[in-house]
């Protein structure tokens, strides 16, 4: 074990990864951030310590460490009140897993093999959060199933913290089967379709919840975004290359906010897009460059 017991900003993070190389390399790049460390191998350890009272902010945790046992993320977090908040590293589409944890309050999600980069990016995001206010792992406001191989489905309040929270774990998934440029046009879309399901559908209604679904198939990706608002004509949405200037005026007359090209952005990104009759559903098909 290794603990840095005196963090520089009083927050302490236990890493808890099962490969000697990673969790000391993690150990290693989340030290960079003032916080202090405690670098275990196993879930139960971190339980142990926990009931003796340790001090413990968040944990970085990785599937590996759990062994496929759902039980080990929940009593992880029973341990102590308030419970840490947990960033999981290691999602797999397959993993029921992964799915728990989102269940059950995981507030961030990182695919493996995981950069320095994205990883304290994911704890600076953690830290800096208001320690005081609402804490993403309190919440059940998201839900997450998989009936059948490949297919997986995301329930979201209409709250922009919990379509993040999403958008984290969506984005981890696509990284684990896809090429990066694919990645980043995927996230890019739902990130503008989900935004707006969440804004302009459900005008962030606490009683009204966002769905996504995706299914990934060998040679495409198959995602479907509905919220429950009175939905849009997609063909009555003026094209904001058309005059820019007109466009932005036009925005701040109606009281919206600068934009206004997020459906002519999603067109860009993906290659199909079907939209149900009533306008609050869209499907997004983006197809996989062949593979040798």
């Amino acid at each position: 074990m290794t603990d840095d017991a005196a963090p520089k900003r009083g927050v302490m993070v236990f890493v808890l990864e099962k490969d000697d190389g990673e969790r000391e390399a993690m150990r290693e790049a989340i030290s960079r951030t003032g916080c202090g460390v405690v670098a275990l191998p196993s879930v139960d350890a971190a339980i142990v310590l926990l009931k003796n009272n340790a001090a413990c902010d968040l944990v970085v945790l990785s599937t590996d460490a759990m062994h496929d046992d759902t039980t080990r993320f929940d009593n992880l977090l029973l341990a102590r009140t308030p419970p840490p908040l947990a960033i999981i590293c290691g999602v797999d589409p397959e993993a029921k897993l992964v799915l728990h944890c989102l269940n059950n309050g995981a507030a961030d999600f990182l695919a493996k093999p995981v950069s320095d980069d994205d990883l304290l990016h994911a704890v600076e995001n953690m830290v800096d959060k208001d320690r005081d206010g609402p804490r993403p792992s309190d919440s059940q406001a998201i839900k997450a199933f998989s009936h059948v191989s490949g297919w997986i489905e995301l329930t979201a309040t209409s709250e922009l913290e919990q379509f993040r929270r999403l958008q984290r774990f969506s984005d981890a998934l696509f990284a684990t089967r896809l090429p990066n440029d694919v990645c980043e046009d995927l996230k890019m879309a739902v990130e503008e379709v989900g935004r707006n399901a969440v804004e302009w559908g459900n005008h962030f209604a606490s009683d009204k919840q966002v769905h996504i679904s995706y299914c990934l198939f060998d040679d495409r990706v198959v995602i479907k975004v509905e919220d429950e608002g009175e939905g849009f004509v997609p063909e009555n949405v003026p094209d904001p290359t058309a005059d820019p200037v007109k466009t932005m005026r036009d925005r701040m007359l109606a009281g919206k906010r600068p934009g206004g090209y997020g459906v002519f952005l999603i067109q860009k990104l993906v290659d199909d897009i079907v939209y149900n009759e009533k306008g609050n559903t869209v499907l997004l098909i983006k197809y996989l460059p062949q593979r040798a």
